[in-house]
């Protein structure tokens, strides 16, 4: 056997370095996208950063301004406690007390007097025969009055007794 003496054609060059140039534009454009994106994201969580800081500088703000803004809005605490005595002697209470003395109706009689002189009340509680006895007791007690300061509330029977329940705004 003889040796053949073959001179086999070489294959072109040119695609595969056109495929090595493709494949480095590619990876160069890949590694620029990969940096871009990374120094973005970088900026962006130096942003965040920055946002929350200034939020929790911005709550705390705002919590010292609701503070000033609160106690500033409060009234001193003497100013409560003078303002609530002097409502206590502005309350003519020897005069209702004598409007309710000066009412004389047969068939009823007071069992129970409450004053509250810081709202300025007065809740009465009349045992009456009848409740025409507890309307007349009512009417005696506006007697005099444009406008009448005694309503009735309540008329009730308790243990055989009827109750009259009046409620009395003095100012």
């Amino acid at each position: 056997m003889r040796a053949l003496r073959v001179d086999f054609a070489r294959p072109a060059r040119w695609p595969v370095v056109v495929l090595w140039a493709l494949s480095m534009a590619v990876l160069a454009a890949a590694a620029w996208a990969g940096v871009r994106d990374f120094k973005e994201w970088r900026t962006l969580s130096a942003a965040r950063v920055q946002t929350a800081k200034l939020g929790e500088q911005l709550r705390a703000a705002r919590v010292v301004q609701s503070a000033q803004a609160a106690s500033a809005a409060k009234p001193p605490a003497f100013s409560l406690n003078a303002r609530h005595w002097m409502r206590m002697l502005a309350f003519d209470g020897s005069g209702v007390l004598r409007s309710i003395e000066s009412v004389q109706v047969a068939g009823a009689k007071v069992v129970s007097i409450e004053i509250d002189s810081d709202s300025q009340r007065v809740e009465l509680e009349v045992e009456v025969t009848g409740a025409d006895v507890a309307s007349s007791y009512l009417q005696a007690l506006n007697a005099g009055t444009e406008r009448p300061a005694w309503a009735l509330s309540r008329l009730q029977i308790q243990g055989g007794t009827e109750l009259a329940l009046i409620h009395g705004r003095m100012e």
